[in-house]
């Protein structure tokens, strides 16, 4: 039997271990995945250090995977040995209501990889070819894996949101999934796009890929530079990072009738008044969860144009083996790091 390599969680709190498992094989309807990159998440982070559950140990992380088809199951039509692929990242059922209308996360049997199901960070995936969307040559794996998370949530976010021609919009977090945002909502047609941080560099790199300003808290005050910037409050604010102290300053940043659309994860409870936060402004607080497989093709068009500007996502990339110092990297909030990718030759 042949083997590979993975990197997989055995127990939360500890460092990913290095392992030699058996090859899966394609079932029907599904194709074997020669990976070529997998994108670190802080959602990664999470499931190691315990803050988020996983469902299965040991468990091979990683979700945000592209790679190379090498094996087509039975019944698998539209794709073939050697298309370059990357990964819409929930397993679902296909057949539900929230399935066929577009709204597979919210599909009751979603298993999401290297959460419920192994991931990517292995040298081979099996996946259902439906998960799987071709892109071309001229976007690199290590940009196309990020396509599928740190891009897709933020396209998400903003399709939640109604964004709509001329819209203010703060972004709070200028990471993996920030720097991204900043470009969709220019894409979608944003008037002001505020990008908030507490990192200069992200905050200079934010600017570059199109923010008309930037904030950071540590130095601006943030509601009288919104009120300056806007006359109101910005029309939606988009949090990515999942603090109380950052979901809070959203809202507060929202003008008449503003949106805030709450992204990153937070377990924790903020203090809300529906008098004052909500009815006596009109304002609408939504929450975003992961994307669908109808965001997909949009987004690879957007790469593949260049009007997606993705040369500066992928700061970091790692072999499988320093897979564990990718992890320390992000935990550590090492300056200038967007996104780390590990990549396989």
């Amino acid at each position: 039997m042949k083997t590979m390599r993975a990197a997989q969680l055995k127990e939360p709190g500890k460092a990913l271990e290095l392992v030699e498992v058996p090859i899966p094989r394609p079932g029907k309807g599904e194709i074997l995945l020669k990976v070529k990159a997998a994108g670190i998440c802080s959602s990664d982070l999470h499931y190691q250090d315990g803050r988020s559950q996983v469902t299965k140990l040991p468990i091979t992380l990683g979700h945000e995977v592209a790679g190379e088809v090498v094996e087509c199951g039975e019944e698998v039509s539209g794709l073939t040995p050697g298309d370059r692929v990357c990964i819409f990242y929930l397993v679902t059922c296909g057949s539900c209501m929230a399935c066929c209308t577009g709204n597979d996360n919210y599909c009751s049997e979603a298993k999401m990889l290297g959460k419920n199901i192994d991931g990517g960070f292995a040298e081979y995936l099996v996946i259902p070819a439906r998960n799987a969307f071709a892109f071309p040559e001229s976007i690199p794996f290590a940009q196309a894996a990020l396509l599928t998370d740190a891009v897709a949530t933020p396209f998400h976010a903003f399709n939640r949101a109604g964004i709509k021609t001329g819209d203010s919009v703060l972004i709070i977090g200028i990471g993996g999934l920030g720097i991204h945002a900043v470009q969709i909502a220019k894409i979608m047609g944003a008037g002001k796009v505020i990008a908030m941080d507490l990192s200069q560099e992200k905050l200079e790199l934010a600017l570059k890929v199109g923010a008309t300003a930037a904030l950071n808290p540590q130095k601006d005050h943030v509601e009288k530079r919104i009120k300056e910037l806007t006359g109101n409050g910005v029309d939606l604010a988009i949090e990515l990072i999942g603090l109380p102290v950052t979901i809070r300053q959203a809202i507060d940043c929202t003008g008449l009738g503003g949106r805030t659309v709450i992204v990153g994860i937070c377990p924790e409870e903020i203090s809300l008044n529906p008098y004052y936060d909500l009815l006596l402004n009109e304002r609408t607080i939504l929450g975003s969860a992961d994307q669908s497989r109808i965001d997909f093709p949009t987004i690879i068009e957007l790469a593949a144009q260049g009007r997606l500007d993705l040369s500066h996502s992928v700061t970091h990339q790692l072999p499988l083996d320093q897979v564990n110092r990718g992890l320390e990297m992000l935990k550590s909030k090492e300056e200038n790091l967007v996104r780390l990718v590990v990549t396989f030759p």
